[in-house]
């Protein structure tokens, strides 16, 4: 029978690799732990809606590369020359372009053209756009882009598609000025509405990772009221049209 001098000896030894094993375990737990937050990353900012705090994010070379169908007919120099070009800027980037493409789809700046087949049609069949862009951005989880959002987030309507895409400076021009083309606006209504319109303001603070125009707010409303003030005058012309004079044709090509 063991002697009480041996069972002490016995317990003591016990003890001492009872505290080995345990320390063992958790410096094995620590290793676990840092691999799986390394393997997971940072930690996903949690679902929220508005504007990310702090800075913004760098733009990445993927959101701000023009997308293929992003194509800005050649200016001449007449055109370059004009009041009207670095609003035209402005107009053909694509926080303006995605919106006012050439035919039924929303494009967009990595893809092209909009996600999930997303169309007029999707409105006309009952899936209005505020179904996914509520009136602010909405954040993803672990993603620098979710759906954009700002208020009436919409495509322009059907009968005046305000066209942006692949139109020349001139087209445009023309084309901006227009009631019959415009949504039945005049030059000082146009002046308003890239003043103070949410979803116009929405484009100089997209979030994420997009791409913003290439110029401030403040400097766009400057130019574009240059143009007002004189008259909507377009490249070629040596004055502005009279606003009481018959309606422009259209043009039918999208050329200089």
């Amino acid at each position: 029978m063991p002697t009480p001098r041996r069972l002490g000896t016995i317990a003591l030894a016990i003890v001492e690799w009872s505290g080995v094993v345990v320390f063992v375990l958790v410096g094995l737990a620590v290793v676990v732990g840092v691999v799986m937050l390394a393997w997971v990353g940072d930690t996903p900012e949690p679902m929220g809606h508005g504007q990310p705090s702090g800075p913004p994010a760098e733009v990445a070379p993927e959101a701000a590369a023009v997308a293929t169908n992003h194509r800005v007919p050649p200016a001449s120099a007449e055109e370059a020359a004009s009041l009207f070009a670095p609003v035209y800027e402005v107009l053909v980037s694509p926080r303006c372009l995605n919106c006012h493409p050439e035919g039924d789809r929303p494009l967009s700046d990595r893809e092209g053209v909009h996600a999930m087949n997303i169309s007029r049609q999707s409105v006309e069949a009952g899936l209005p756009c505020s179904t996914c862009h509520a009136e602010h951005n909405t954040e993803l989880p672990g993603s620098p882009l979710g759906p954009p959002g700002a208020p009436h987030w919409q495509l322009p309507p059907k009968e005046t598609p305000m066209v942006f895409q692949n139109r020349s400076i001139t087209a445009l021009c023309t084309q901006l000025r227009d009631p019959a083309r415009n949504g039945d606006r005049t030059l000082a209504s146009l002046l308003e509405h890239v003043t103070e319109d949410p979803l116009v303001l929405w484009g100089w603070n997209p979030g994420g990772r997009r791409a913003t125009p290439p110029m401030s707010h403040a400097d766009f409303v400057q130019s574009f009221g240059a143009w007002v003030d004189a008259g909507g005058i377009c490249p070629g012309e040596a004055s502005a049209p009279d606003p009481s004079a018959a309606p422009e044709v259209p043009e039918a090509t999208t050329g200089a």
